[in-house]
């Protein structure tokens, strides 16, 4: 009996060690193919989150190893970060436009993943670091923050993900 209670004691303190520290979890994709909605060809300002209805939606923040030690003030230190905040995610929407430079960023490993009403709108890689926002994928190619300030306040907000698992489709 008292061996039960020792193991479970155990148990009981990994899971909590788990939970407090945010865990690094298993991030499974199940896309291969960047998910962008379609920018004219003479824009050079894009919002791909202009169309979205953010009221029910899931915002995941992937974050490369790289990138811990030059994200933004104040943004936790974990791998996954989720936003379901509507009010956040609204002035994310207002505030996520970005210039297309023309040119490409070829070590953009983070990931931004955008769900409204359970499907996948959003996935693009996305540089966040304190002096530069911006976002690398197959339609825009490199794309710098119009509104890096904000966009730096906002991704703060995010929370970390504390399941052992993240499956993303």
């Amino acid at each position: 009996m008292r061996k039960t209670l020792i193991l479970l004691a155990l148990f009981i303190s990994l899971i909590a060690l788990w939970l407090g520290i945010g865990g690094f979890p298993i991030v499974l994709h199940h896309s291969d193919n960047t998910v962008f909605p379609a920018a004219q060809a003479d824009e050079t300002v894009v919002n791909p989150l202009k169309d979205i209805d953010v009221n029910d939606a899931k915002v995941f923040l992937i974050l490369a190893s790289d990138d811990w030690s030059e994200r933004p003030e104040g943004m936790p230190a974990r791998h996954v970060l989720v936003c379901t905040n509507a009010e956040v995610l609204q002035q994310l929407k207002d505030n996520f436009s970005f210039e297309i430079s023309g040119g490409d960023l070829a070590t953009v490993e983070s990931e931004l993943w955008v769900y409204s009403h359970d499907t996948l709108v959003l996935m693009t890689n996305i540089v966040i670091e304190q002096n530069q926002i911006g976002i690398q994928n197959e339609q825009t190619g490199w794309a710098e923050a119009v509104n890096k300030d904000q966009l730096c306040r906002l991704f703060a907000q995010f929370k970390p993900y504390r399941w052992p698992r993240v499956a993303l489709r």
